[in-house]
């Protein structure tokens, strides 16, 4: 009998750990969808500066999530989005928005992926 109630401890908190870490990708995934927006915005109105501090700050984000959760999930999504944001960024520093929103629409493209990612597991 103890065995079964092991096996269901066992059980709850994996699923328990499932939902915190989906949680938690759905909340970051939601905070660098509105830093991706605002960079967008910024940069069809020509204001590059505010573009750039948008990017540097999703692609920060994007550095603490990969930290914060990097024994729950694979942190290779979170890289590459890193890497998309930096390099918006940096085509941005060049004075190339058209080439830095076709970084910030493939960032947005994997940001759905990690919150469909996420939505999936509950």
């Amino acid at each position: 009998m103890k065995r079964i109630y092991a096996c269901i401890l066992i059980l709850a908190a994996l699923l328990l750990t499932a939902l915190y870490s989906s949680r938690q990708v759905q909340r970051f995934a939601d905070s660098i969808s509105g830093d991706l927006d605002h960079a967008v915005a910024a940069v069809r109105a020509r204001d590059l500066s505010l573009a750039r501090l948008a990017l540097r700050k999703g692609a920060d984000r994007c550095d603490r999530m990969r930290e914060k959760m990097n024994h729950l999930l694979p942190t290779a999504d979170f890289t590459e989005l890193e890497a998309a944001l930096r390099a918006a960024e940096g085509q941005l520093e060049q004075n190339a928005p058209e080439e830095a929103l076709g970084e910030l629409r493939r960032a947005q493209v994997q940001v759905e992926t990690l919150e469909w990612l996420s939505r999936r597991l509950i």
